[in-house]
């Protein structure tokens, strides 16, 4: 112990020898006055030096473990393709024609029927435990998969199942659509997302609730023996997956298959105030968005299609009760008062969470405060007069991006067998092919569709400039809503891939020192992230 003790306290010395160096030539660099005293500029720079140390053992590391022959499985990025990747339309028709009409349709399933969760190797996601995981102890509610299926008469049909999950790798998305692949060539099925909802209390389909120092130590032992699958440690449940598989399947087949004409209004509410923001620069959507279909007949009920930026940890971000959250209970209090099937989607919620302040409710009552915030919003939503008839005009398009991985701890989360997220090889690294998208309704609402926990300000603005930012850096790109050219723009937000944070590159810490930081696939990603996106409006305007 005193020896490390020793060695730390050296290496610590060297690091704040050369940061004397350092800072000084980091601001002579930028011409932006920092508002950072020169000792906060050294504490930045000495956690920037420490962290790509600590990604330069990992990385050393990852290349001795043993783990599932990794490198040799997967693809180099010049061979990469996919048969399950739905581009959807190659450019935007905004013309409303003889044949446009909206039609739209909703399904909804549990997820937990049939299983016993409370035993067996069954975890709860949101929270990564070194040692045993979290095992549900109580079922508060339920967990579901809801999905609508919309389409104008014309372009054909978007399909979008939202999950109740912490999230789901790209890898399962592919998985899903395989399975719907043959109905959704003889529908027209132009558009195929899933969604996350992003609870901290739900079964794990990510992969990252199993025992960490369990999985890290035996995993790669396992993958050189027969039967990997059933030696390794994972934070999936198989009988879980195959069962979120088939239910997902067959609730976007029913959402399809119950479509009926109809017309679609655009309306929000604010609520502002049951919202938080833990992370500078305070920015989010303050408004519960609202899509409501009315079917024509008026025999069957409307449906409801509610975004918004809120991260689901009524109970903590690491509870041992499994429970929906809130979106369960504003599905309850929309279907018993306004009698409508209402589909939550997560919005752009980077660092945010709820606000509950203002709401009065019994604490001794485990579900008191989901309940109390989902009947807040429910009453919210059922207050909106002010909605906009939306034309019957839909228009979607996806593109694949390639990100580069430098976080080598979600490198080793894969290679363990822990992540299915896309990685290739690319030159001497590694790389996430994920998937980003744009629909637009009426030709007034624009929806960005987007992979992982994306930071509001790069869709709204208010990124910070470089004499604000930790790394005295500014961000040189227009804000999502201005360059997509829609009126009023809104975000899906972990659709299709949980590539974890995207964090403005001039906005991240270390890994050290904040929680979002730790779950990034590169310090980057909001880059290139920002620039395919406008890429993709400039391909269809």
């Amino acid at each position: 112990m005193k020896r490390t003790r020793k060695l730390l306290a050296l290496t610590l010395a060297i690091l704040l020898a050369l940061l004397s160096f350092a800072i000084p030539v980091a601001a002579a660099g930028n011409a932006a006055e920092s508002s950072f005293s020169f000792g906060e500029q050294a504490e930045h720079r000495f956690y920037q030096i420490v962290d790509k140390l600590l990604n330069m053992i990992l990385r050393f590391l990852n290349t001795l473990i043993p783990g599932l022959n990794w490198a040799g499985k997967i693809p180099r990025l010049a061979d990469y393709s996919t048969d399950q990747f739905y581009a959807g339309e190659q450019t935007f028709d905004t013309a409303v024609t003889a044949e446009s009409k909206w039609s739209a349709g909703f399904a909804e399933a549990s997820l937990l029927d049939g299983l016993d969760v409370m035993g067996g190797d069954y975890y709860l996601a949101g929270s990564m435990e070194a040692f045993n995981g979290r095992v549900p102890t109580e079922r508060v509610d339920d967990q579901c998969v809801s999905a609508y299926a919309l389409s104008d008469g014309v372009s054909g049909i978007v399909a979008h199942a939202s999950v109740d999950c912490y999230g789901l790798a790209r890898g399962d998305i592919l998985e899903i659509r395989k399975r719907l692949s043959d109905f959704a060539a003889a529908h027209n099925i132009i558009s195929i997302n899933v969604s996350a909802v992003h609870q901290h209390s739900c079964i794990d389909t990510l992969g990252l609730a199993a025992p960490l120092v369990p999985a890290i130590l035996k995993n790669p032992w396992a993958t050189l023996l027969p039967d990997t699958d059933e030696r390794a440690v994972a934070g999936k449940n198989p009988v879980f997956m195959e069962n979120l598989y088939r239910t997902v399947v067959k609730t976007v087949t029913d959402a399809v298959e119950s479509m009926t004409a109809g017309s679609l209004y655009y309306g929000a509410a604010d609520v502002s105030e049951l919202i938080h923001d833990k992370r500078e620069p305070i920015v989010f959507d303050g408004n519960l968005n609202r899509l409501r279909f009315v079917p024509d007949d008026g025999a069957r009920n409307e449906i409801w299609i509610c975004e918004a930026g809120i991260h689901c940890v009524s109970l903590g971000a690491a509870p041992s009760e499994l429970t929906a959250d809130f979106p369960y209970y504003l599905k309850e209090y929309v279907k018993e008062n306004a009698g409508a099937d209402l589909v939550f989607v997560e919005g752009a919620e980077l660092a945010i969470t709820s606000d509950t302040t203002t709401l009065s409710y019994d604490d001794s009552i485990i579900n008191g405060k989901m309940e109390a915030l989902g009947y807040a919003m429910g009453e919210k939503l059922l207050a909106i007069s002010d909605e906009t008839a939306l034309e019957p005009v839909l228009n979607v398009k996806h593109a694949e991006v390639v990100i580069p991985a430098e976080n080598e701890i979600l490198i080793l989360a894969a290679r363990e067998n822990l992540l299915s997220s896309m990685f290739v090889r690319d030159r001497l690294g590694y790389a996430v092919v994920t998937e980003i998208g744009y629909m637009e309704l009426g030709n007034r609402v624009g929806i960005v569709i987007a992979p992982g926990e994306i930071a509001p300000e790069m869709l709204w603005g208010g990124t910070l400039d470089a004499s604000e930012s930790w790394n005295n850096e500014g961000w040189a790109y227009r804000p999502l809503a201005e360059t997509c050219g829609a009126e009023t723009l809104l975000c899906f937000g972990i659709t299709n891939d949980q590539i974890g944070y995207a964090v403005p590159d001039n906005e991240c810490h270390s890994m050290l020192t904040e929680n979002e930081e730790l779950i990034m696939v590169s310090w980057n990603v909001a880059s290139v992230l920002t620039k395919a996106y406008q890429a993709l409006f400039a391909s269809v305007k």
